[in-house]
C-alpha cells in the first residue's frame, strides 16, 4: 500500500490556507512520517489545473476521487477535521492520481 498524491489547491491571498498548510504539514509529519505526497497548486498561477479539477474555492484538497473543500468559519479549523479526512480516504492504488 502506497501513499496517494494529494492535490492541495491554495492561494497566497488566502488566509485560511496558511492555517491548513501548517496543519497539513504537521499531520503529515506526526501521523504519516512525512510520507504523504502533496502537490501544492497555486490557483492564481495554475488556473488550468484548477479548472481541470473544478476547483472554485480554496483551500481544497483532492485525493483520488475524494474532495475536501475547506470552509472555515471565522478562520478556524481543527486538526481533527483534517486528520479525519486524511484517515477516511482510501489509499488504494486505484485511487492514486499520477502527476502530470
Amino acid at each position: 500500500m502506497g501513499y496517494p498524491l494529494i492535490y492541495y489547491f491554495t492561494s497566497p491571498y488566502c488566509a485560511p490556507c496558511k492555517s491548513v498548510t501548517k496543519m497539513l504539514n504537521e499531520i503529515n509529519m506526526s501521523l504519516f512520517g512525512n510520507k504523504l505526497r502533496i502537490k501544492k497548486i497555486n490557483i492564481a498561477s495554475d488556473i488550468e489545473i484548477a479548472r481541470k479539477f473544478n476547483v472554485i474555492s480554496v483551500p481544497t484538497l483532492i485525493i483520488g476521487k475524494t474532495r475536501l473543500s475547506v470552509i472555515i468559519d471565522k478562520n478556524e479549523m481543527t486538526d481533527a477535521i483534517l486528520q479525519g479526512f486524511l484517515s477516511s480516504v482510501s489509499f488504494d492504488d486505484e485511487d492514486m492520481l499520477m502527476e502530470e
